[in-house]
């Protein structure tokens, strides 16, 4: 019986001390370190539009404007510069990049068309200058001075644009959302601009219909990385 007592007893003893050296076998194997003050943040793609001398336009300004998205913007083309046919408009249009991101991709798009008589037209016609026969349209890309580069529509090319008919009714069948846009190619990048001018004008054999008519339009800038 006490030789058995001293078998578990010296039994016990080695067991407490395996348990103590295995113990201190794990502690001397560990290690770690700590990375401190990581942090994470998201760049800008904003811009700013500018129609023809008017005041800047931002991409994030504007009571009308959710998150990065203004619908306030300076129209490009009035109801009180009144067109007749074969004359054109023009206007110029500057896109600059002020936020901390390049733009992979610039591009136009047009939501709808619609047509109305001319405001204080004394015998409208009834022609629609947003379908066949209406409307010309032409994007013109320009440098800085706003000397024509590259016409982007109604057909890519370089040096400057002309009126091809139906121009308008094609371009808002043709590129209606974000999704379906005119794409005008990458940048602007961060601190730089682009130039553009639009032009429109009714052809120059317009049908006597069109005499009062009105196209109402949006023309819409996305910018995306």
């Amino acid at each position: 019986m006490r030789s058995l007592k001293r078998i578990l007893a010296t039994m016990m003893l080695l067991g407490a001390m395996s348990f103590l050296t295995l113990n201190g076998v794990f502690a001397a194997l560990n290690s770690e370190t700590l990375d401190r003050g990581s942090s994470i943040s998201s760049g800008t793609l904003t811009f700013t539009n500018k129609v023809a001398t008017n005041t800047v336009c931002a991409s994030y300004g504007g009571a009308a404007s959710p998150g990065n998205v203004n619908t306030g913007c300076d129209a490009l083309f009035a109801s009180s510069t009144l067109q007749y046919p074969g004359a054109p408009a023009t206007v110029r249009v500057t896109i600059a990049n002020n936020g901390s991101l390049d733009a992979a991709d610039l591009s136009l798009f047009m939501a709808s068309c619609s047509n109305t008589n001319t405001p204080t037209a004394p015998a409208p016609g009834a022609g629609n200058p947003c379908g066949a026969g209406g409307a010309q349209l032409y994007v013109q890309e320009t440098d800085s001075s706003f000397i024509a580069t590259k016409c982007w529509y109604p057909t890519v090319a370089a040096g400057s644009c002309s009126f091809n008919a139906n121009g308008l009714s094609n371009f808002a069948a043709l590129y209606t959302s974000a999704v379906s846009s005119l794409d005008l190619g990458a940048g602007p990048a961060v601190a730089a601009s682009r130039y553009f001018v639009i032009g429109m004008q009714l052809p120059s054999n317009a049908s006597n219909s069109l005499q009062g008519r009105e196209a109402l339009f949006d023309l819409t800038s996305h910018m995306s990385t």
